[in-house]
C-alpha cells in the first residue's frame, strides 16, 4: 500500500508540474501576479488567448494549489510558491524538466529503428525552444556562481584586471552576464548561431544594467574572427558538440586568445567507468548522452578534455564540482 502511495504522489506532482509549465508558458501567471484576481474571460479578453482553454487551466492551476478562486476569479495562491516565477526560480527548473524530458523521449523513439542521428536541436519541440535557455540558466547557474566562481583561481586574478572575455556558444549570455557582475571593469561579447537566444541575452542584459558592456554577435563559431584578441575565452559545454572539429576549436581559440590570456573550458564529465553512472549526481549524464548521441555528440571524459586542452598548447588546472558530474578547466598558455 506505501509503494502504491509513494507511486501516485509521484505521479500527481509530475502532472502538477506540467500544470505549472503551462501557467507559465501561456503568461497566466505572470498576468495574475501583474494585474490580481480576474475571471477567465477577462484574463482571455487582456492576454489574447482562447477563453475556454484559460477557464480549464485556471480550474486545472486551481485544483494542484497554484491559484485561489472566488466568486468565479482567480489568482495566484499565496502558498504555492510562485512570487519567483521569474528569474532564479526552482520552480521554473523542474516545471519544463517535466515536459522537456518526455518530449526529448517521444523524438528519440522513432530513432531506435531508423538509426538516424538527426543533428543539433532536432528533439527540442519547436514549443520548448523558447524556453531552452532559461532552462539552461536555472539548471547551472547556481551551480557557477555559489561554486565555481569562488573555487576557481583564475576568477580571482582577473578581478583584479581590466580586459575583454568572449563567449563562444553564449546562448542567453547568462554565464558571461554573471562573469561580468563579478568582473566589473570587463566588457564582454557573446557569440552564438541562435539568433532568438542572442535577443533573449540582450534583453536580460538591459533588465541587468550590463548593456553597456556586452556585444552579441550571430555568428559561426569555427569561422568567426574579431579584431580585437580576449584576455579571457570561455566555452561552455560547446565542447562535446565540436569534438569531431577540436582542432579547428583550439586552432581559434589560439588566435583569438592574447599572448597574456586564458581560456575557461566547462563540460559535463562522462565517468570513466559505467557503475559511476549509479550515483545519484550522475545519473542524468546517461539520459543527456542518449540524446547527445542522437545530435551526433557524446560527452566527453575528464581524461580526454585535460588531454585535449594541454595538446593544444595550454595549462590545464581542472576542478571536479556536483559530485563529478561537472568538470572545469582553466587554460593558461605554457
Amino acid at each position: 500500500m506505501a509503494e502504491q502511495e509513494a507511486i501516485a504522489a509521484a505521479r500527481e506532482e509530475r502532472i502538477g508540474l506540467v500544470v505549472g509549465f503551462l501557467g507559465i508558458a501561456t503568461g497566466l501567471f505572470d498576468f495574475l501576479r501583474r494585474e490580481g484576481p480576474h475571471d477567465p474571460a477577462e484574463i482571455a479578453s487582456r492576454t489574447g488567448l482562447d477563453s475556454g482553454y484559460v477557464k480549464e487551466l485556471c480550474r486545472a492551476g486551481f485544483a494542484f494549489g497554484y491559484l485561489e478562486e472566488e466568486a468565479g476569479r482567480f489568482c495566484l495562491a499565496a502558498e504555492a510558491g510562485l512570487a519567483g516565477t521569474g528569474k532564479g526560480s526552482s520552480f521554473l527548473l523542474a516545471a519544463i524538466e517535466a515536459v522537456f524530458a518526455p518530449s526529448v523521449a517521444l523524438r528519440l523513439l522513432p530513432l531506435f529503428r531508423t538509426g538516424v542521428r538527426p543533428g543539433p536541436g532536432a528533439l527540442i519541440d519547436p514549443e520548448l525552444l523558447p524556453w531552452f535557455g532559461r532552462f539552461l540558466e536555472e539548471q547551472h547557474a547556481s551551480l557557477f556562481e555559489e561554486e565555481i566562481l569562488p573555487a576557481t583561481a583564475l576568477f580571482a586574478e582577473l578581478a583584479e584586471e581590466e580586459g575583454l572575455v568572449l563567449d563562444l556558444g553564449c546562448g542567453n549570455g547568462w554565464l558571461l552576464r554573471r562573469l561580468l557582475r563579478h568582473l566589473p571593469r570587463w566588457r564582454g561579447i557573446g557569440i552564438d548561431r541562435e539568433a532568438a537566444r542572442l535577443a533573449e541575452g540582450r534583453e536580460a542584459a538591459r533588465e541587468e544594467e550590463l548593456d553597456g558592456r556586452i556585444e552579441w554577435i550571430e555568428a559561426d563559431l569555427l569561422s568567426w574572427s574579431g579584431p580585437e584578441k580576449a584576455r579571457l575565452v570561455v566555452v561552455s559545454r560547446v565542447v562535446h558538440h565540436l569534438w569531431e572539429d577540436r582542432r579547428k576549436l583550439f586552432a581559434l581559440l589560439d588566435r583569438i586568445t592574447r599572448s597574456d590570456g586564458a581560456i575557461f573550458v566547462w563540460e559535463p564529465c562522462w565517468p570513466e567507468d559505467l557503475v559511476s553512472l549509479r550515483k545519484p549526481a550522475r545519473r542524468s549524464l546517461a539520459f543527456q548522452n542518449l540524446h547527445e548521441y542522437a545530435q551526433g555528440a557524446r560527452l566527453l571524459s575528464a581524461e580526454e578534455l585535460i588531454g585535449a586542452v594541454e595538446e593544444a598548447g595550454w595549462r590545464a588546472e581542472a576542478d571536479f564540482f556536483a559530485g563529478g558530474a561537472e568538470l572545469v578547466v582553466a587554460g593558461r598558455r605554457k
